[in-house]
């Protein structure tokens, strides 16, 4: 009997959450865990607005962190049901939801909530359309809503029914949106001033709470000094709360997530055993509620998706829903009751669906070497043992620091029980060092992938960075632009007419212009150019664009072809990152040579180079 028909993930674990669509469901809040550190965020912020007045405040953490899920739930925790309420009471626990009830007190009818999702627009005007659409003030849907309007609105319905209303919770999800838009075009951001004093001065019937992925700060790298410390004052209006959950609190997650009757086998002894080499950190019992996971697995999923190229939760129960190759899902169709998920089906995962990312990550170069070595253990006859061998090794020398495990003799022997018994094991490590693939450090007791690379990525992108100027032009190349064909033309007048795509900067668009209308960069017999000007750096204000443009195409009045200019403001930046990427990685794949000799270094330039590309 296959295990999908005795294991199955939690409903509550297979969904991602939108606020502005689950505020309103109770159904939303079941099956959710809410972590202790979570939950410690929320006590802190009821504290501040119960003893400080305070009233605006962001939570911080990485993507799949729970921010969502736990905006759903304090927002069922300040609903007017009280069996919604008394759900959010038994998610968060009984200690934070009276403190929460304190802090917020909820009168008979509880709290107004506005739900809104951070876009690429103007905040004023997202909150004013998310306040037409819950209907908390009449007012036309293409409404055009002024900061001062978007204010004024808040207030008033914040200070609406004070004697059966608790207030308003206006949540911002995704607010970092609004700041990176912020960023790319140059415009200011003190309306979220404005926003956080209004919720201060409003005697806690306002409270602001926003969702940042990362701090302000890190918005503003491409800014100047005096924007930079412009943004600083405006989040000082502003009392930050980490989000981000633990390993431990993320095995116990997982363990949660797993459904099962009990377990086809006893796995006891094999969680005893990982657990001790945590060092008690990892309770026994959660990794016996992991299986079918080998208790290894289990606590390695946790730092994976914590790494740059993971998102948190999002990746943790992304492999436990995933029905791509070696994933859970995949595994669980496939495999008996006595089977488990171990190290190497990590590894074919990993690999299978996201090494791509890893390569492109501070983890590529290791990870290469990993693959170099099991390429060259199959090329000199490695049987399955010593390719699972490098696998477990590869993975835990990796990732396996912050899970509490690390590649010791032990652990190796642990990993792959259920495949191997301890003799050969200790016999495969023993023909993985004679052949110069694995090293045994003394120092730590455990064993690593021999560094057979001696190429340096990160003094290879600075020499590359220094030595290249960024040539826009490669972007019509890179993108292998077609021409722009006239196809309404044809039908009416049977006459086949096109354009060609060609890609310049605002500061050479004058020069692509003119050479254009001399058929310089013009295939033979085409009508005329469609040219997408971009911003190259910040200097190119968005708003002087079209300045730029109309003063480029003075010269084409009269011309025998013709010449038809868009500026993609929102995206020009971006392209043009992506563009020095790419320039400094093919940089180094033409002139640094001792690349090509190094198999883990080739893989480190052509993945980035590639992905970029």
């Amino acid at each position: 009997m296959p295990l999908s028909n005795k294991v199955s993930v939690a409903r509550a674990f297979q969904r991602s959450v939108r606020i502005d669509t689950d505020i309103s469901t109770p159904s939303s809040l079941k099956g959710f865990v809410c972590p202790p550190s979570s939950a410690t965020a929320l006590q802190i912020m009821a504290r501040h607005i119960a003893e400080t007045r305070q009233a605006a405040f962001t939570w911080t953490g990485p993507y799949g962190s729970g921010k969502s899920s736990l905006a759903v739930a304090l927002a069922a925790a300040l609903d007017g049901d009280e069996s919604i309420r008394d759900c959010a009471a038994q998610t968060l626990g009984e200690e934070t939801a009276s403190a929460v009830w304190e802090a917020l007190p909820l009168k008979s009818k509880g709290w107004r909530v506005l739900p809104v999702v951070g876009s690429r627009t103007h905040p004023a005007q997202a909150i004013g359309e998310a306040i037409a659409r819950t209907k908390m003030k009449r007012v036309a849907a293409d409404a055009i809503w002024e900061e001062r309007d978007t204010l004024d609105a808040l207030d008033s319905i914040a200070r609406r029914d004070s004697r059966k209303r608790g207030g308003l919770l206006v949540i911002i999800d995704e607010m970092g949106k609004f700041l990176e838009s912020a960023a790319y075009d140059g415009t200011d951001i003190y309306f979220f001033q404005q926003l956080a004093e209004l919720a201060s001065r409003s005697s806690n019937r306002l409270i602001v709470v926003g969702a940042l992925h990362q701090a302000f700060e890190e918005y503003t790298n491409r800014l100047s000094h005096e924007i930079r410390d412009e943004w600083a004052k405006i989040q000082g209006r502003f009392i930050d709360l980490p989000i981000d959950v633990s390993s431990y609190e993320q095995l116990s997650l997982l363990s949660r997530a797993i459904e099962f009757d009990e377990p086809s086998h006893d796995i006891s002894q094999l969680a005893y055993g990982v657990s001790d080499l945590t060092q008690g950190r990892v309770p026994t019992e959660i990794l016996e509620n992991c299986w079918p996971l080998h208790p290894m697995v289990a606590c390695l999923l946790g730092p994976i998706s914590r790494r740059r190229f993971g998102q948190n939760q999002r990746s943790l129960f992304g492999f436990l829903n995933s029905a791509e190759p070696a994933g859970f899902q995949d595994f669980l169709r496939n495999a008996e009751s006595h089977h488990l998920c171990s190290t190497p089906r990590l590894w074919d995962y990993l690999r299978l669906n996201m090494e791509p990312s890893i390569m492109a990550s501070s983890d590529g170069h290791r990870w290469g070497m990993a693959m170099d070595a099991i390429e060259r253990c199959r090329a000199k006859g490695g049987e399955d043992l010593h390719i699972q061998l490098l696998q477990t090794i590869a993975l835990l020398d990796l990732f396996g620091e912050r899970s509490g495990v690390s590649a010791t003799k032990r652990g190796i022997c642990l990993a792959l029980s259920n495949e191997f018994d301890s003799d050969a094991v200790k016999s495969g490590l023993s023909d993985l060092q004679k052949w110069a693939m694995v090293i045994y450090r003394d120092f730590s007791g455990s064993y690593g992938i021999y560094e057979g690379s001696d190429f340096d990525m990160d003094d290879a992108l600075d020499s590359a960075y220094r030595s290249i100027s960024p040539d826009f032009q490669s972007i019509g190349q890179l993108g292998e632009l077609k021409p722009v064909f006239a196809k309404r033309h044809y039908h009416q007048f049977g006459s086949l007419r096109w354009y060609d795509a060609i890609v310049s900067t605002l500061t050479d668009l004058g020069v692509a212009v003119t050479q254009c209308l001399n058929g310089k960069r013009l295939s033979k017999g085409s009508a005329g150019a469609l040219i997408l000007a971009i911003h190259a750096d910040r200097s190119e204000a968005t708003q002087d664009a079209e300045e730029v443009i109309r003063e480029s195409l003075e010269q084409s009045v009269g011309a025998s072809v013709d010449v038809v200019v868009g500026n993609p403001s929102q995206s020009s930046r971006l392209l043009a990152s992506l563009v020095r990427e790419f320039q400094a990685f093919r940089w180094i794949f033409e002139n640094r040579p001792e690349h090509r000799g190094d198999r883990v270094a080739r893989a480190e330039v052509h993945y980035p180079l590639a992905s970029t590309e």
